[in-house]
């Protein structure tokens, strides 16, 4: 029987979507063809987290555990995924008539979002399986519901299990859900089958105590002063002042900002907040316009003040008001998700015109389902004029990392990433350090301030003494997050000097001063940890101590505050057509028009570059890997700093870029896979053949275009050869590659009938699935870990070499907890006459508590013979060392992000780079064949799998003093090093 809640809350919806269907588009076509059952069923890939997969396995969860903020995300048909990006496009087009002619919800739905058949469909079905409706999306995009871990299992066939990060306990689904086809098809992912939050992009500086009789906040520590940041600061340096005290104020009266959160403001929610306004006070502000919502859904319950949260809370309400003082800032807030609930809702409900949100994971730890489905959210925002800012992230290039040598590689945040959101990089100040008397005053200005002009800027880096000036103290640290998309392809809009030719979303957009240690921002918050009332004297507790913090957290609400400025310059009355909806093509309009050197401060030293571990992705030599600052655009600080000022007053006279004919993604959407039959590990030969297939929907033309191809993410000069029947064979000529591990990638240009796309070389034949198109049985591209393909010289360089391989490519091991794994042989061969020693080492990033070895170590080779050694792995460790070995959440940080699944069937965590679109496509098969009849082999990481199994039983018992490794899945890369040649393969190790 249909919920009483669902009948009150979706027959609104579907009047609204019938009232509101926009003029000259068709209503939305039924997909759903018949009732829902629970016969047939197709898995829907890409839900299990990378946090799941390093985590501690409990076991089950208990059967009556309520999931409060579970939802079913909808997919587009690829004819509607065309049509909205050709509306994005023409919204933002000045020669367009659709330009500013902002969606509502309903209308969004009306013309992208599911039928109201399809919905009332999809809702008896829940409803049938016991679970309760909780919210219908205005936009007919989503549905959530909330019911129990039994529920949630019988009715999606998927696994709920207890884990363990850490130390902290939480649960989430080990497998990929399934679902009755005749939906499967419709839906992009399941929202809620985890408790793993994204993590606020902030980093605390703990200050000691200063006296306030010292000159502009000013601490010495170790002969090294340091300067706090207060709004009168920030007003000076990025030059805010003119607008501010104009005859007609440009401060952001009659804008809304929304500010993402995810706990309550304070016990009960009550205003005013005792820490705003001190902080309003302190910087001779009035009284800020604060609302609060709350996206708790329907049922849910409220977790209170989260001592994890409200740091965050406060320093974004505090800094995106200071940024805009007269504008209208409402704090959306959860207690759960904050993308589930407090995202979805602000955008689902169009709360406002900005929203900003200083939360985020790395790209490969939410799972491909989890992307598309957050990213057709985004993209919902944009059509209805809404801008989201978000914080790129504080580690640098390597995103899935945290403190410390970094081992996952190069990486990127989302929702930063995405092409509907403008992401928000940091800056340091470093002019300032030679003569510190030019930039600050003596003494303190009334509402706090010191600084007397800009200060020239550099990116934000205080991950080493070096990079950081020699400001690090051992409590801030971080750097700006950069980079390119593992996932998304480069809007039309992001173009102009310094925009890297990678056909990949780039990031940051813009940066502004994010440093946690020189110089960190003032705030009030009552989450010090330090048992004192905040801001009781001014700025400073009533013990003499700031709250000091640095973070991207910061750069992406001060811009939101920022485009309130604009948003109220360019159109005073406050009308929804002033909306700036995604406002990339204007700031790529500064970039490529007369006034860019005027606005924006081109930073060109200086870089985002984070230490990493020797022989570990994009660390062949041990140098720290990232990116340096350069002309005009790059990937340490994006566009750079600007003068408020000039932005807000010449906003008006940019051109937009990317936006005329032809700038929409495609009629439809393609998919490219990129193969090779060859061994990905020490490949020796001249050459690497290579094997493209793009496909496009299954009644469609086949694709026709050319391909380029990518290593390391620069095209390949030569590099292009033409589709024929949709596939196309190169030979990558490798003899001019250095030695070690690189990226291999193809980007399919797109035709007349599809959109182009991306894919990057997997392991081989690793994970397949199997369909059944009709009668005739289709094997969908293979899946696996991205692979790095290890070059060693070839025979026709003649540069000495050596070849470094296990047994078998990518091997897999199981082990016992506290037992001895089998070992894994690697032999070291020389290539043109190559002789010295091989000194060996292990990486794991992902916290096994272990204890490795070699046989042989260093390796000398003398002959032309190959010599061997195993690398054995015994589980368990003293337990002072395990203690630095867990696996989890670091400081500042998120947790490690899964490189390969732990469980046999349909993870999809490791289909990063099969497919890089603007637009997010429906589920990637769903669209496209029936039925999924078998999944088969496991995915590993390296260059194919092997499984041998050592230790029996349940482990051993570890004696006194002695930890066992905990039961997950965990990668070593094993490096082999002689001078400047450097090779490395990763072997797994599964713990029961």
């Amino acid at each position: 029987m249909r919920s009483r809640l669902f009948s009150q809350l979706f027959a609104p919806v579907i009047l609204l979507a019938s009232a509101f269907s926009p003029v000259g588009q068709a209503a939305v076509q039924n997909r759903i063809a018949s009732a829902v059952n629970s016969g047939v069923r197709n898995p829907l890939p890409g839900t299990v987290t990378g946090r799941a997969q390093r985590a501690a396995d409990l076991g089950a969860a208990p059967a009556d555990k309520k999931l409060e903020s579970m939802s079913l995300r909808f997919s587009m048909t690829p004819a509607q995924q065309a049509d909205l990006s050709q509306l994005l496009a023409n919204q933002l087009n000045p020669g367009s008539g659709s330009y500013h002619q902002w969606l509502t919800p309903e209308q969004f739905g009306a013309r992208f979002g599911l039928s109201a058949a399809d919905i009332a469909k999809v809702s008896t079905w829940l409803t049938g399986q016991g679970f309760t409706i909780t919210r219908a999306a205005r936009s007919n995009t989503f549905i959530s519901f909330s019911g129990t871990v039994a529920q949630v299992q019988q009715a999606f066939g998927t696994s709920i299990h207890s884990l363990s990060v850490n130390g902290e306990a939480h649960f989430s689904n080990v497998t990929d859900p399934v679902l009755p086809s005749a939906i499967a098809g419709v839906v992009t992912s399941i929202v809620g089958l985890n408790d793993f939050k994204p993590k606020p992009h902030l980093r605390a500086r703990s200050a000691a105590s200063i006296d306030p009789s010292q000159p502009h906040y000013t601490q010495t520590l170790s002969g090294v002063t340091s300067h706090y940041i207060s709004p009168a600061d920030f007003y000076t340096i990025y030059d805010e002042n003119p607008l501010l005290t104009a005859s007609t104020p440009i401060n952001g009266t009659g804008v809304t900002v929304a500010v993402m959160g995810n706990t309550d403001l304070n016990a009960g929610n009550v205003l005013p907040d005792a820490n705003i306004a001190q902080f309003r006070t302190a910087a001779g502000l009035p009284a800020i316009n604060l609302k609060l919502q709350s996206a708790i859904p329907a049922g849910g319950s409220d977790a209170g003040v989260s001592a994890n949260d409200i740091d965050e809370a406060h320093l974004d309400i505090e800094w995106s008001s200071a940024a805009a003082p007269g504008a209208t800032i409402l704090y959306v807030f959860s207690s759960n998700n904050i993308f589930a609930d407090s995202l979805t809702y602000a955008i689902d409900n169009k709360v406002a015109p900005i929203i900003t949100i200083s939360y985020g994971l790395c790209e490969s730890g939410w799972g491909t389902a989890m992307l598309a489905s957050y990213n057709n959210l985004l993209a919902l925002a944009n059509a209805q004029g809404q801008t989201v800012v978000s914080s790129s992230g504080d580690a640098g290039a390597t995103d899935c990392d945290g403190v410390g040598l970094a081992t996952e590689g190069l990486n990127v945040d989302f929702p930063s990433s995405s092409p509907y959101a403008t992401s928000a990089g940091g800056t340091m100040f470093s002019g300032d350090v030679a003569t510190p008397a030019t930039y600050w005053s003596s003494a303190n200005g009334t509402n706090g301030g010191s600084a007397l002009l800009y200060i020239p800027e550099q990116p934000w880096n205080e991950t080493t003494s070096s990079a950081g000036l020699g400001y690090n103290d051992g409590t801030g640290g971080g750097a700006g997050g950069g980079g390119a998309s593992a996932f998304f392809s480069k809007p039309t809009w992001q173009t102009g000097t310094g925009v890297p030719n990678d056909s990949s979303r780039d990031l940051p957009d813009i940066a502004l001063n994010a440093a946690a240690i020189h110089d960190g921002y003032l705030v009030c918050s009552s989450g010090d940890g330090q048992g004192e009332t905040p801001c009781a004297n001014g700025f400073l507790s009533a013990n003499g101590n700031p709250n000091v913090f640095g973070g991207t957290s910061f750069v992406a609400p001060t811009f939101a505050g920022i485009l309130a400025l604009v948003e109220q310059k360019v159109d005073p009355t406050g009308a929804t057509a002033g909306w700036l909806g995604n406002v990339g093509p204007t700031l790529y309009g500064f970039l490529n028009g007369p006034t860019y050197s005027s606005v924006f401060h081109d930073i060109i030293s200086g870089n985002n570059s984070v230490p990493c571990t020797q022989g570990t992705p994009n660390c062949s030599n041990g140098q720290p890997t990232g990116f340096t600052a350069g002309t005009g655009y790059d990937q340490a600080i994006g566009l750079g700093s600007f003068d408020i000022n000039a932005l807000v007053t010449g906003w008006s006279g940019v051109k937009p870029v990317g936006t005329g004919t032809g700038s929409g993604i495609g009629t439809s959407i393609s998919t490219t896979a990129l193969t090779t039959s060859a061994s990905l590990c020490a490949v020796s030969a001249g050459t690497l053949a290579l094997n493209v297939t793009v496909a496009g929907t299954a009644s469609g033309p086949t694709p026709t275009g050319s391909v380029q191809f990518f290593v390391d993410n620069v095209a390949v000069v030569g590099g292009t050869t033409t589709l024929s029947g949709g596939t196309a064979s190169y030979s990558l000529v490798t003899s001019s590659l250095s030695s070690g591990g690189h990226n291999i990638s193809a980007v399919y240009s797109g035709d007349g009938n599809y959109v182009g796309s991306k894919g990057t070389l997997l392991s081989p034949v690793s994970l397949s699935y199997v369909y059944y198109n009709g009668s005739t049985p289709v094997t969908a591209y293979p899946s696996g870990s991205i692979a790095s393909v290890d070059i060693v010289s070839s025979t026709s360089s003649g540069k000495p070499d050596f070849s470094f391989a296990p047994a078998t490519c990518g091997a897999t091991t199981t082990v016992q907890p506290g037992a001895t794994a089998a070992g894994v042989t690697f032999t070291i061969t020389p290539v043109n006459g190559f002789t010295g020693s091989v000194s060996l080492t292990a990486t794991n990033g992902d916290g096994m508590v272990a204890t490795p070895s070699f046989s042989v170590s260093p390796v000398s080779i003398t002959t032309s013979a190959g010599v061997s050694t195993s690398f054995v792995v015994v589980a368990s460790a003293p337990t002072t060392a395990a203690r630095s070995m867990r696996p989890g959440l670091r400081p500042f940080g998120r947790g490690p992000a899964g490189r390969m699944p732990w469980y046999a069937a349909g993870s999809g965590a490791t289909l990063a780079g099969l497919c890089l679109l603007m637009l997010p496509r429906r589920r990637r098969w769903g669209a496209l064949l029936a039925a999924v009849i078998t999944i088969s082999a496991l995915t590993a990481a390296g260059c194919g799998s092997n499984t041998s199994t050592t230790g029996g039983g349940g482990g051993t018992t570890p004696p006194a003093g002695t930890t066992n490794a905990s039961p997950g899945t965990y990668t070593f890369t094993v490096t082999a090093i002689s001078g400047t040649l450097v090779h490395s393969a990763q072997i797994a190790y599964v713990v029961p």
